[in-house]
């Protein structure tokens, strides 16, 4: 309405100045110019965005003051602008009141209106008055129409939004229904194998102390149990991560470093650089796998080696970096086990997942993985 308001001033400010009487400081020409004054002031408060609109009873007070001076306006000018600002102001209650209330505030500026143009200085006939207040008729219909238009606008935009929010909620419900299918297979298939694992592990273990075999090969018997049981606790950690469960993150790193010390003899060590803060819980996890998988390597390709973890806060990004150092004789063991290749490719793809990445190369002493995401 704010360039429909600058336009009907404007017609209306050129028309009063040139209407009969002139505006003045005396007289006829004092009322026409209070008149006018009340009709533009408003107008041009609204069209400026600096009426208040907060209340029904401040969006009343704009068409009711307009139309009020405008009628005044039309009962004191001959020309057929003077009648502008009155049925403007009809259009204006119906746009922004409700419609009880427009029609009310709408009937009486029409009435105002009709009087006005009989009974004052341009003594116009009833048809032409009656013409006047059906113009203001069809302002309040055309206003009405538009607010109706409007609302249906508002409504198509909300079921939209509402459509949208279906839509993702219905792929999120899919999401969750095959995460957890994933999650039942993986609980059918390495939960079942690791168990019947344990229990043949447990059957060679007690085999072996009754029959009094060598003390190396219990206890890498015993270490390869522990190994099994920790394989079935990643396993359910891993079920319960597809399921919506917690997972593992960076907070657990010691408790990680200490299962590597403590079952595979890995002499590693954890460092913690900066103020500590929570990380969203996919860049956590994929942090602690990145380790886990970083310092599986160190077991299998440099068994032997010393490693160290370290895990730096910065200001705008979290880095942790795993390096392993050769022996000073300079002789690591054969690999212990050969892997498939594909452990820095995966840690590449979860980093990128959560906008991290990955760098892994040679050092002067040994190897070192580099993983970085935001904070």
């Amino acid at each position: 309405m704010r360039p429909v308001l600058w336009a009907v001033a404007a017609c209306v400010l050129i028309a009063g100045l040139r209407g009969t009487p002139a505006p003045g400081w005396s007289r006829a020409g004092l009322g026409v110019t209070i008149a006018l004054a009340g009709c533009l002031l408003p107008m041009a408060v609204a069209a400026a965005n600096r009426w208040p609109l907060e209340s029904p009873a401040q969006c009343a007070a704009l068409p009711l003051v307009v139309g009020s001076f405008g009628v005044a306006l039309a009962g004191q000018q001959s020309n057929g602008i003077a009648t502008l600002p009155a049925s403007v102001a009809v259009m204006t209650g119906f746009l922004f009141l409700h419609p009880r209330t427009a029609t009310v505030i709408g009937t009486v500026i029409a009435a105002g209106l009709f009087v006005a143009d009989i009974q004052g200085v341009a003594h116009r006939s009833a048809t032409d008055a009656f013409t006047t207040v059906l113009f203001c008729a069809v302002l309040g219909a055309m206003a009405w129409c538009m607010r109706q238009a409007g609302l249906a606008t508002d409504r198509s935009e909300l079921l939209l939004a509402q459509l949208e929010d279906a839509r993702e909620a219905e792929a999120a419900a899919a999401a969750v229904a095959e995460r957890t299918r994933i999650a039942q297979d993986l609980h059918d298939v390495l939960a079942q194998s690791l168990s019947g694992l344990a229990i043949q592990l447990e059957a060679a273990r007690r085999l072996a102390r009754r029959e009094s075999t060598d003390e190396a090969l219990r206890q890498v018997i015993e270490s390869s149990g522990r190994l099994v049981k920790e394989g079935m606790a990643e396993a359910r950690r891993a079920v319960g991560a597809l399921r919506g469960e917690g997972v593992p993150t960076v907070d657990r790193l010691s408790e990680l470093i200490e299962r590597y010390r403590d079952d595979l003899g890995l002499d590693v060590t954890l460092t913690t650089i900066g103020a500590a803060r929570d990380l969203p819980t996919d860049a956590g996890m994929a942090l602690y796998r990145g380790v886990q998988e970083a310092l599986t390597n160190v077991v299998r390709y440099a068994h032997g080696s010393t490693a160290r973890v370290d895990l730096e806060y910065r200001a705008e990004s979290t880095v942790l970096s795993v390096e392993d150092r050769r022996p000073e004789s300079g002789v690591v063991a054969e690999p212990l086990v050969t892997g498939s290749g594909l452990g820095l490719v995966g840690l590449r793809e979860r980093l990128a997942e959560v906008g991290g990445t990955v760098s892994a190369g040679p050092t002067r002493d040994g190897w070192v993985v580099r993983m970085e995401v935001g904070a």
